[in-house]
């Protein structure tokens, strides 16, 4: 069961959910089914290493990017 990223392009709210089967996902705001799936970056763990991995900011965010390589093309907002 996949955890998948939407965005509602009704109402533009941005939310996670778990995908059964055949299930037809909604709007957890508005009951919406319009939704668009959005690219997620996966993450490891990798050994040894001192600090987190970064996370990406929302595309609509103004904090600016991450920094990380596979964020590239706008995906942090930069």
């Amino acid at each position: 069961m996949p955890l998948y990223e939407y965005t509602c392009t009704k109402c533009r709210d941005e939310f996670e959910l778990l995908v059964r089967g055949s299930e037809t996902p909604v709007c957890p705001a508005c009951g919406s089914d319009r939704l668009e799936r959005l690219l997620s970056v996966p993450a490891a763990h990798v050994a040894g290493q001192a600090s987190p991995l970064p996370v990406c900011e929302s595309p609509r965010s103004s904090a600016g990017g991450c920094g990380a390589p596979w964020c590239g093309q706008g995906g942090c907002g930069t």
